[in-house]
């Protein structure tokens, strides 16, 4: 799987990491990444404050808080 990063004022962010495609809506605060593989919502992450990042599986489940939002995504991949 590959990652690749494009990032625009506009539109939302769009994070490709191993087919994973992350988008960022940075309309909302605090931020949230909602991420698809091959068109199937996987989860998100929520950056919340003091705790880091929040990942969540599409059925609810907490994969736990990160220190950074890499380490969040690899969350993903266990």
């Amino acid at each position: 799987m590959s990652m690749m990063l494009e990032r625009t004022e506009a539109a939302p962010t769009t994070d490709t990491r191993d087919d994973i495609v992350w988008t960022e809506t940075a309309v909302v605060h605090p931020p949230v990444w909602t991420g698809r593989y091959k068109d199937v919502y996987l989860g998100m992450i929520e950056h919340r404050t003091p705790e880091g990042y929040t990942a969540t599986t599409h059925r609810g489940r907490s994969l736990g808080n990160f220190a950074t939002i890499e380490e969040a995504q690899r969350a993903f991949y266990r």
